[in-house]
């Protein structure tokens, strides 16, 4: 590899001037890992790792600007003018706890030696300041070969850290690679190891591969392997996998996470109700959980109104129901049932939804507010004109002219809202 083709030329001068101070000084320096990989396969490179012989204190020594983000493992982050890089010494790891973490950290002089602790053969290679790869392991070819295969015996990088499982799922399924058979049957043999990894290790992986270009590939490489079945928190067995939702996945954009999100839970049969409690286990973040959640219910809410609409109300009613739905659940999430409904409509023919889109899309364009406050007249004005002392029955009333204006049955003007507020009152007190 000559020349670096996939990097922000900037990135590339200063990772490239780090290794001459560090070879300037005396000491063996290398790119590896994920940029030489992604280089190697023509994907964007979004930073450079490098493996030194240099020691950690021969490293701070060296750089006016470090951050000692893991001298215990032997990695000190080196600042350069633009770009920050992870600048690790070479080691051999052993004694691994719980499947997970080294207990014990040698440094090496070779970068031979620590190629040898990575995960997987093209992530193993690595890279001098002429461009010269190091491939001990064939990594190279492995990529050109569209194989996953592990460093050594896959068994035993499983029992050293049992996350390497899902990441083995996660780069098959993000870069449409094949795993060796050796690695797959280490994956179902070591496949319980992965209840000692945290959920939020296992989520991450999840995120990337759910994220990415090809997320049904993963997805059925996790069905096959029964892996996620072993988290600590795993999903339920389904009876009634609804495979069009798991279908579109690959069909909306990965921008809005929890459009994705909606058709894999909805996909395993995982109703509204139990959305935010499984992505609480899952340790997803709130606005994620909610933004997912609030999307299910939608979806859910609105395809039972489409089926219990009388003829005699059809299109009336079910425009009121919309914006009732609309501003229970928000605009974002009717925004995102739109776009994933215009995915799901060719793929699930269903008659009735596919006849509504364009009323659909025209209701939501119709919305002309949201929120209480979005109203000419504050709940603080309604009761200054009506003269009367607050209560729930102001909360009451402002959602009912909320709905009243939302729905175009009346003006969003401060003498109108308060003369219907003024009816609606004394209705009710007259009733």
């Amino acid at each position: 590899m000559n020349l670096w083709k996939q990097i922000d030329p900037l990135m590339q001068r200063q990772g490239e001037e780090v290794l001459h101070l560090l070879l300037e000084h005396g000491h063996q320096a290398f790119f590896v890992g994920g940029c030489v990989r992604d280089e190697l396969m023509g994907r964007p490179v979004h930073d450079m790792d490098i493996a030194t012989s240099a020691k950690p204190e021969e490293v701070i020594s060296i750089f006016p600007r470090t951050v000692p983000t893991g001298l215990q493992h032997g990695t000190v982050t080196v600042l350069m003018d633009t770009y920050s890089y992870e600048v690790t010494t070479f080691r051999k790891e052993s004694e691994y706890e719980d499947h997970r973490r080294p207990s014990n950290v040698q440094f090496v002089e070779g970068i031979v030696q620590d190629l040898q602790r990575r995960d997987f053969t093209m992530n193993a290679i690595a890279c001098n300041i002429k461009g010269e790869l190091t491939d001990p392991y064939g990594g190279h070819q492995d990529i050109a070969n569209g194989i996953i295969r592990c460093v050594g015996k896959a068994e035993e990088r499983f029992d050293e850290d049992a996350l390497r499982m899902m990441r083995a799922v996660r780069f098959a399924s993000v870069f449409a690679f094949r795993p060796v058979k050796s690695l797959w049957s280490a994956l179902i043999k070591d496949r319980d190891k992965l209840s000692y990894i945290a959920m939020e290790r296992i989520r991450a992986e999840l995120e990337r591969m759910i994220m990415g270009p090809h997320p049904f590939r993963g997805l059925e490489i996790l069905r096959r392997s029964r892996l996620l079945d072993f988290a600590k928190a795993p999903i339920p067995n389904q009876e009634n996998i609804k495979q069009v939702y798991l279908l579109g996945l690959e069909k909306v954009s990965s921008e809005s996470p929890e459009l994705r999100w909606s058709l894999l839970l909805q996909g395993l049969g995982i109703h509204g109700e139990e959305t935010l409690t499984m992505m609480r286990d899952w340790t997803f973040s709130n606005v994620i959980m909610q933004a997912t959640s609030d999307l299910i219910h939608f979806d859910e809410a609105w395809r039972q109104m489409v089926l219990t609409t009388s003829q005699s109300q059809e299109i009336d009613g079910l425009r009121r129901g919309w914006i009732t739905l609309e501003l229970r659940y928000g605009k974002a999430a009717a925004a995102n049932w739109l776009i994933r409904q215009d995915v799901l409509n060719p793929l699930m023919n269903e008659e009735e939804l596919s006849r509504l889109q364009p009323l659909e899309w025209k209701w939501h364009h119709d919305m002309i507010l949201y929120h209480i406050s979005d109203l000419a007249a504050s709940g603080g004005d309604v009761i200054s004109f009506l003269g009367l002392k607050g209560g729930p029955w102001l909360g009451h009333l402002m959602k009912n002219l909320l709905m009243s204006v939302a729905c175009g049955d009346l003006p969003n003007e401060k003498v109108s809202i308060l003369e219907h507020a003024k009816v609606v009152v004394n209705s009710q007190n007259e009733s």
